[in-house]
């Protein structure tokens, strides 16, 4: 099984280095790492070309690829992400953040993981989230039971087979911050088969777009719960109760 790599980026000079360094000390390296760029106005596509002969010499085929114009209703983070799947290779996709990093033996794992059971399609595992004044936290995959009421896995965590998003299609281009959200409900309805690893292998750094948009977050993941069960109050307690504790 091959694995591509995928991040998107828009002005990330600040930590994009950090990112495509965790790639080159992988133990497995990828067969291929797309780096989809968001028209960046810092120095952030200089630092694109400067490693590309790295990444080459390295064995990885690595591409950047300049974010396609957006329609009027679209999101530019699943637009960004679907244009690095439409030209994937890998039979496993990994979603890179631009400001999250992997452990050495991160790759190693996931493969490992995917080849010991072949009707897995998917694998997370925990997240470390780092925050930029000292101190860590741990972010643990729940169970699919708790999606009405919040993301219960932590997306940079999440490693998918390719057929996957063959089978139950790309993300939502109209879901500014939580198309990963969505996505994970199409999991569940696709009866998707999961391996949870108790070993935290992905870096995040705290903030995001999540975290700087709180009350458009709050309306986005209310709003794909009541697409998929309607007949059910818990998105509304959900929402009511982040609303309060500014969540």
């Amino acid at each position: 099984m091959t694995i591509t790599v995928i991040t998107i980026c828009r002005n990330s000079a600040q930590t994009l280095q950090r990112t495509i360094d965790s790639i080159l000390l992988q133990q497995l390296k990828p067969q291929q790492y797309l780096l989809v760029d968001g028209a960046s106005t810092d120095n952030t596509l200089n630092i694109l070309q400067q490693n590309l002969p790295l990444l080459q010499s390295a064995g990885i085929s690595a591409k950047i690829l300049p974010q396609a114009p957006l329609q009027a209703d679209e999101a530019g983070i699943p637009v960004a992400w679907n244009q690095g799947l439409q030209q994937a290779d890998g039979d496993i996709i990994a979603l890179l953040n631009s400001d999250d990093w992997y452990e050495p033996q991160t790759l190693a794992k996931i493969l490992q993981a995917f080849t010991e059971n072949p009707e897995t399609e998917a694998v997370v595992c925990p997240v470390r989230l780092l925050h930029p004044a000292g101190g860590e936290k741990l972010l643990l995959p729940r169970c699919l039971y708790l999606l009405p009421l919040l993301m219960p896995l932590p997306h940079p965590g999440c490693f998918f087979r390719r057929s996957l998003y063959d089978r139950i299609g790309h993300y939502d281009t109209h879901y500014r911050i939580a198309a990963d959200y969505d996505f994970i409900w199409r999991c569940r309805q696709a009866e998707t088969l999961w391996r949870t690893l108790a070993e935290p292998l992905v870096n995040m750094e705290a903030g995001g777009l999540a975290n700087s948009s709180r009350k458009k977050a709050r309306l986005e993941t209310l709003t794909i719960a009541r697409n998929y069960i309607p007949w059910c109050p818990l998105p509304y307690l959900a929402y009511l109760l982040r609303q309060l504790t500014g969540r």
